[in-house]
């Protein structure tokens, strides 16, 4: 089926070093390109204005987007911020300093899921964890180091250790330095995952878990508890916020 005719949102979710421009028409991700070391030309490379927008939503962690949201000069633009209306009430003390993939994602996971208690654990960059009411009541979560960052941690504070990239195991004990380092980081992790979804359940029994991010994939198999993977949560979000302006 065909969707060129119809009105698509664009979605620009721009980071330190990388940045994700996505496509959606109606609920449809239709088009996801993901741009290393973006700038905005790269993003006017990508010919995005072939789609037929009709309105675009950024979020960036990298100063200010305006140079982006400029490529598309004629869209009505959202810029995600700590006063942009959300479909949710955010309790969090220093709205100001949450993480805009953070809030995106609790949004997401909140009306994808409606009348569930959730918890959504982003592995990425970070490691975080976000807790969200049935009735959309968001509290906060926690935030530690991700994958990656804990393989540069090992490999910067020590005089000896390598540095190694994520890579799937099927192992608990290490039996040189490279698999013991792969042990501790993705064990490690699965084990934090597991644990604090466990403390979770103690309070919130029936709270439901949602997995994303771009170290998901090493995860979703090996925790003990069910969880649903949503790829795409955070990006998804964002478009959800833009549609909850837009129909303003």
């Amino acid at each position: 089926m065909t969707h060129s005719l119809e009105p698509h949102k664009i979605v620009i979710d721009l980071g330190n070093s990388r940045a994700k421009a996505a496509i959606f028409c109606r609920n449809e991700l239709t088009a996801l390109h993901t741009i290393e070391e973006p700038t905005p030309e790269k993003i006017r490379a990508l010919n995005l204005g072939r789609h037929n927008l009709n309105a675009g939503i950024i979020s960036s962690v990298a100063g200010d987007p305006g140079s982006y949201m400029a490529v598309f000069p004629d869209l009505p633009w959202i810029e995600l911020n700590a006063s942009t209306p959300i479909p949710i009430k955010n309790n969090y003390q220093t709205p100001e300093t949450l993480g805009k993939d953070r809030l995106a994602g609790v949004v997401a996971a909140h009306l994808l899921m409606p009348g569930l208690d959730l918890l959504i654990i982003d592995a990425g960059t970070a490691l975080t964890f976000d807790q969200i009411s049935r009735a959309g009541i968001y509290s906060g979560g926690s935030i530690s180091p991700g994958m990656s960052m804990r393989f540069k941690a090992l490999h910067t504070f020590t005089n000896r250790l390598p540095l190694l990239n994520s890579s799937e195991i099927d192992y608990l004990t290490g039996r040189n330095t490279q698999e013991s380092i792969l042990s501790g980081v993705i064990n490690g992790i699965r084990a934090e995952i597991d644990g604090i979804i466990d403390e979770y359940r103690v309070s919130w029994p029936e709270i439901s878990v949602i997995l994303t991010g771009g170290d998901a994939y090493y995860f979703e198999k090996i925790l003990k508890n069910n969880i649903f993977a949503f790829p795409n949560l955070v990006l998804t979000g964002l478009k959800l916020i833009l549609d909850y302006n837009f129909e303003k």
